[in-house]
């Protein structure tokens, strides 16, 4: 009798553990549709503008998609978003973008969307041959 009592309680058990295992997992909804709009402006003598276009694609995914106008946007020429502002000289890389070829750009890198806005500042900086060009920073 205490064999078919512990083997009772040891089903009951295995059960409630097979279903907790089938309780479904919050689900995190990524909204293509919402997107952030950013801004960049001609340096060093420079005539190039852009317009960076950030959009979530998956929970830790971002995609951002430039588009430059100016003189001289074919290219190729160095995209990046740095750590720290525009006029810091020591800002550093933090995401190396794809380069501007013909005046467009486009990456998905590995980071949330949010991350992008909060805590570090960080620029968008377009080179070309070593010189900056045109940079906005993200806010």
């Amino acid at each position: 009798m205490k064999k078919l009592i512990l083997l009772a309680a040891v089903a009951g058990l295995m059960t409630g553990v097979a279903q907790a295992a089938d309780v479904a997992k919050p689900e995190v909804i990524i909204n293509p549709n919402v997107r952030f709009l950013g801004h960049t402006v001609p340096m060093n003598g420079s005539d190039i503008t852009g317009t960076i276009t950030i959009t979530p694609v998956a929970v830790d995914k971002t995609k951002l998609v430039a588009e430059f106008k100016g003189k001289n946007v074919a290219g190729p020429m160095t995209f990046v978003l740095n750590h720290g502002r525009c006029n810091d000289s020591a800002a550093k890389v933090k995401y190396p973008l794809t380069n501007v070829v013909h005046g467009k750009s486009e990456t998905v890198i590995t980071a949330a969307t949010p991350t992008l806005f909060e805590g570090d500042v960080l620029s968008y900086n377009l080179s070309e041959g070593g010189k900056v060009v045109s940079c906005g920073d993200v806010q």
